[in-house]
């Protein structure tokens, strides 16, 4: 079974990144991305799937909180 983690973006690459914006990695590498989308939503949390070539809908999806969208980015990962 792969094992995931989320990490900030800021601590992963340096840099000035938001505190809601977060890298998912597989080991070392990194696969995707769960950042706090401002679009006035009951759904702000962006989840994406980046290291799947080609990328389908199913790749990508918005949650209520960053503990879901990290559950739902799992799932998918995993399936």
């Amino acid at each position: 079974m792969k094992r995931l983690t989320v990490k900030k973006t800021a601590a992963h690459y340096g840099g000035a990144w938001s505190d809601d914006d977060h890298v998912v990695l597989d080991g070392g590498n990194v696969v995707g991305r769960i950042i706090l989308h401002a679009r006035g939503s009951k759904r702000p949390w962006l989840w994406s799937i980046t290291s799947r070539i080609p990328q389908t809908p199913e790749d990508r999806g918005y949650a209520e909180t960053r503990e879901q969208a990290i559950a739902d980015f799992r799932r998918r990962w995993l399936s």
